[in-house]
C-alpha cells in the first residue's frame, strides 16, 4: 500500500477551525432534521447521528436541546440573511432624488417615501422569509415553547435579536429615503406582524396562497401611508411609551 502523501500547500487545521466545523456540522444536522422530521422527532441523539460527532462534542457546543434547536433556527436565519444580501444587487435602484439631492427640496419627487419600486421589492424579500422553510421551523419551535419553559426562555431572547437584525438589514436594503424616515420602526413592526399571521394562514390553508399574495401586494401599496401615520402617531417603535400616553388620556 503506497504511503499517503501530505499536501505541503495545505496548512493543518487549527483547534478553533475544528471546533467551528463541528459546530457547523451540528447546526446543519439540526436544520436538516427539523425540516425532514419536525420538532418532536428531532432529538439530540438524532442530530448527533446525522452530524457524525461524539456525544461529548455535541454537549460541549450545546448543553441542552433547547439551545441546539434555537441555534439551528438562528443558523437558518443567517443563511436567509446572506441570500437577501445577495439579492440586494438585483433590487431596483434607489430614487436619485433622495440619494443624490436629499438636501435640495426642489429636486425631490412628489412620490412619497416607500412608494417606489425598490421598497416594494424589499417587502417582497421580507415576505419570502416568512413563506419558506425558515418560518415553518420557527413556528414549530414557537408552538413547543408554549409548554417548555427552557425553550421559551432561550427562544424569546433569540427572536428579539433576530428582529434587530431584520430591522438593521432592512434599513440598508430600503435605501436612504425610507431608512431615515421616523415612521420606519413602527411600520416595519406592523409589516412583520402581518407577515407572521399571513404565513401561519398559508401553512394551514395552502389553497389560499394566491389570496395571501394579493394581501401582501395590498400591503406594499399601503406601506407609504403606514410610514406617514406611524411617524405622526408618536415615538416610533416605542410601544411602552405609547401605552403610557394612552393610559394618561383615560
Amino acid at each position: 500500500m503506497p504511503e499517503a502523501k501530505l499536501d505541503p500547500t495545505r496548512a493543518p487545521r487549527t483547534q478553533q477551525q475544528r471546533r467551528e466545523e463541528t459546530r457547523r456540522a451540528l447546526l446543519d444536522a439540526a436544520v436538516e432534521s427539523l425540516i425532514e422530521v419536525g420538532f418532536a422527532r428531532t432529538t439530540t441523539l438524532e442530530v448527533q447521528r446525522r452530524a457524525n460527532v461524539s456525544r461529548g462534542a455535541l454537549l460541549h457546543h450545546f448543553p441542552s436541546k433547547a439551545e441546539l434547536l434555537v441555534a439551528a433556527v438562528d443558523h437558518l436565519a443567517e443563511m436567509r440573511a446572506r441570500e437577501m444580501k445577495a439579492f440586494a444587487s438585483q433590487l431596483p435602484p434607489e430614487r436619485a432624488e433622495h440619494a443624490e439631492h436629499a438636501d435640495q427640496p426642489e429636486r425631490r419627487s412628489d412620490m412619497p417615501p416607500g412608494g417606489d419600486a425598490r421598497t416594494g421589492a424589499v417587502l417582497g424579500l421580507l415576505w419570502q422569509c416568512f413563506s419558506g422553510t425558515f418560518f415553518k421551523v420557527a413556528m414549530e419551535l414557537r408552538t413547543a415553547a408554549r409548554t417548555d419553559p427552557e425553550l421559551r426562555r432561550v427562544l424569546t431572547v433569540a427572536e428579539l435579536q433576530l428582529r434587530e437584525r431584520i430591522v438593521a438589514q432592512s434599513r440598508v436594503l430600503f435605501g436612504r429615503a425610507v431608512a431615515e424616515h421616523p415612521g420606519l420602526p413602527r411600520a416595519l413592526d406592523l409589516t412583520l406582524q402581518l407577515m407572521i399571521g399571513a404565513a401561519m394562514s398559508s401553512v394551514l390553508h395552502e389553497q389560499q396562497h394566491g389570496r395571501i399574495d394579493e394581501l401582501i401586494d395590498d400591503w406594499k401599496a399601503l406601506f407609504p401611508l403606514v410610514l406617514v401615520n406611524a411617524s405622526a402617531a408618536g415615538t416610533p417603535g416605542n410601544v411602552d411609551t405609547d401605552r403610557k400616553k394612552l393610559k394618561g388620556k383615560r
